[in-house]
């Protein structure tokens, strides 16, 4: 990070909150970034990393401070999903709504910035009908198309597959330009972080580091540990005094008169304390608990898949999904891997049956499986008949979710919070079969060992498709169904 660059963007003593003061995010913070720099956003879960970005963009406002960002300087922002709303969009709608007067040369710088994203896309194809993977490239190149000084990345691996989350490294590193990024990918995160700015839950402050990912991550642990240091000191200090405060206060003149002062000193040391930070709650381990089925789960025949050149071809694929059996779905982005897993949801022909009885559970990675306008309580309560209240209660705080967030409409919820939600919804459903659509992506890294195991541990069946080979590592042994394979071969 060059600090002779001229800074672009600063925050002085800025406050925000929400709720009328109820959550705090930021008090009196301020940082600064400089021009062609390549900045990381870190903070536990709910420290306000998006708020941060919704700052920046104006989409929010400060309670107090200022924002300032220099003259002339444009910002772009990658979201993590595309609005629902937009989802009927074509191709073309879709990025005529980056810019506020029509462009006669859109469709060219359509064309140059898709290439950029390594993306083949027929300008009149709907957004819905893209898979997740190359949505996320659709958000970064609406990004890019208003050629940003500023760009903002919202977790921008999610969806991506190993070889394109190396596409995308080699484009940040080579891009001019101001980035700030949100992600819980380290090792994305290490190949081009310049800095990190630390957004501290306690202090409600920013912190800001010069350096690589993990050396920053290093710089903190450091500081942790010598804040705990300081503090088993402090408290040694405080359990002495407090020792000789108890014998000097049954005894007469001077005696008692050192045992004032010594309580003064007490609550100076208690003053002096060091807030330590602390890491991000983990979920509860969990077991997901199922009611008994006798016979096959699911029958497939035959499978839709979309080639390279946007064609959707039928193909055979015999399989039978019975307990105990785990398979992910292999192959590129874009042959509709995720359209296949929907599919399967309410499968009843020629291709695929669900059988009778069957209780499924469907993991989306767009969380369009939850109602966005019910509240939390309602959509743990709609999944199951016999729960009760008390259990509703139990299973929320499991994974999380406050007494206060189950008041809350589920569209006010973060990102992270809709899938501890849809944990929470599974456990209470108790299926047969878990049909899981990139089941990691919205997760802090802390969470995933807790899921892994639950997820080796369960006895019936999965499907699944993730490009975290990390996390499916740790579920033990799943079979793989390579789709590419079979678009490959029939091509000869």
């Amino acid at each position: 990070m060059s600090s002779s660059s001229p800074v672009i963007l600063s925050f002085d003593k800025v406050s925000f909150s929400y709720n009328w003061d109820k959550k705090v995010i930021l008090e009196e913070a301020s940082f600064s970034v400089r021009q062609q720099t390549k900045i990381t956003i870190m903070g536990q879960n709910g420290a306000g990393k998006s708020t941060l970005f919704k700052l920046i963009t104006k989409e929010l406002s400060p309670k107090s401070g200022k924002i300032n960002i220099a003259n002339g300087t444009s910002i772009a922002i990658a979201k993590q999903v595309i609005p629902r709303e937009m989802m009927n969009l074509t191709v073309r709608e879709y990025f005529e709504t980056a810019f506020s007067e029509k462009d006669y040369q859109l469709d060219r710088k359509i064309g140059k910035v898709l290439d950029g994203v390594n993306l083949v896309a027929p300008l009149d194809k709907q957004l819905k009908d893209f898979s997740g993977g190359q949505q996320a490239r659709l958000l970064l190149a609406y990004a890019l198309i208003q050629e940003p000084d500023i760009l903002l990345l919202d977790e921008p691996t999610n969806n991506l597959d190993k070889d394109w989350i190396g596409h995308l490294i080699g484009f940040l590193l080579s891009y001019d330009k101001t980035v700030v990024v949100i992600s819980h990918d380290a090792d994305f995160l290490n190949m081009f972080t310049d800095g990190v700015l630390y957004l501290n839950v306690l202090n409600r402050q920013v912190e800001q580091y010069r350096g690589d990912y993990y050396d920053v991550v290093e710089q903190i642990s450091a500081q942790v540990e010598k804040a705990q240091q300081q503090n088993a000191r402090m408290e040694k200090k405080i359990e002495d005094a407090k020792a000789k405060i108890n014998f000097f206060s049954n005894k007469w003149g001077k005696m008692r008169k050192l045992a004032s002062k010594m309580r003064d000193e007490v609550e100076e040391a208690e003053e002096n304390k060091v807030v330590v930070r602390r890491d991000d709650k983990t979920i509860w381990g969990f077991d997901i608990e199922f009611e008994n089925f006798v016979g096959p789960l699911v029958t497939i025949n035959g499978v839709s898949l979309m080639t390279k050149n946007h064609d959707l071809k039928h193909f055979p694929l015999n399989l039978i999904v019975k307990k105990w059996e785990k398979y992910i779905l292999s192959g590129p982005n874009g042959i509709w891997k995720s359209t296949l897993l929907k599919r399967l949801l309410n499968a009843h022909d020629k291709d695929a049956t669900i059988h009778d009885w069957v209780r499924i559970w469907y993991y989306s990675q767009d969380f369009n499986a939850l109602d966005m306008n019910m509240s939390v309580w309602d959509a743990l309560h709609e999944v199951s008949d016999e729960i009760t209240d008390q259990e509703v209660y139990r299973t929320a705080s499991h994974f999380l979710l406050t007494s206060d967030l189950l008041k809350n409409s589920i569209w006010s919820l973060s990102e992270w919070q809709k899938w501890l939600l849809c944990y929470a919804r599974f456990v209470i459903q108790k299926p047969h079969l878990l049909i899981l659509d990139e089941p990691t992506n919205h997760i802090n890294f802390r969470h995933l060992p807790v899921i892994a195991e639950a997820l080796k541990e369960y006895e019936w069946a999965i499907i699944m498709v993730s490009h975290d080979q990390t996390f499916v590592d740790q579920l033990g042994y799943l079979e793989t169904v390579d789709l590419g394979r079979l678009i490959k071969d029939s091509q000869g």
